[in-house]
C-alpha cells in the first residue's frame, strides 16, 4: 500500500517507479484520501479499516501521521535515486515487527 499526501498523478508515477510490473503494490491512496485541516493534508490510518496495532507507517516526516505517531517509522526522504536502498535496510526490522504481532501482539506504543 502506498499512502501519500501527493496528488493522484504523482502517486501513479511513484507506483510506476516502485512497482513497474504491478505485482507488489495492491493499493495507492493519494491526497483525495487524506484529511485536510487548515490547508494541510495528513494521512489517517483509521481510514484503512485495519487494526492500528498491526500497522506501521514509513515516512520522512511525522507530520503526515499526526494522529498515529506511535505507528510511524522515520525514513529519509526519497529523492528518486535509483540506488536508494533504505527500504531494503528496513526489511529485518519490519520482519521482527511482523513476528512480534504474530506471536505476542503489539500494543501500538512503538515497542514490540
Amino acid at each position: 500500500l502506498i499512502y501519500t499526501t501527493a496528488k493522484q498523478d504523482y502517486a501513479k508515477k511513484l507506483m510506476d517507479v516502485l512497482d513497474p510490473r504491478k505485482k507488489l503494490i495492491r493499493r495507492c491512496l493519494s491526497q483525495s484520501d487524506c484529511v485536510c485541516s487548515r490547508g494541510c493534508y495528513w494521512k489517517d490510518l483509521t481510514r484503512l479499516g485495519r487494526d492500528l496495532a498491526k500497522m506501521v507507517a514509513l515516512d520522512h516526516t511525522i507530520q503526515g501521521f499526526p494522529a498515529q505517531a506511535a505507528n510511524w517509522i522515520s525514513v529519509p526522504q526519497w529523492c528518486g535515486d535509483p540506488q536508494d536502498e533504505e527500504l531494503l535496510r528496513l526489511i529485518p526490522l519490519l520482519g521482527q515487527l511482523g513476528q512480534a504481532v504474530r506471536t505476542r501482539g503489539w500494543g501500538g506504543d512503538g515497542c514490540p
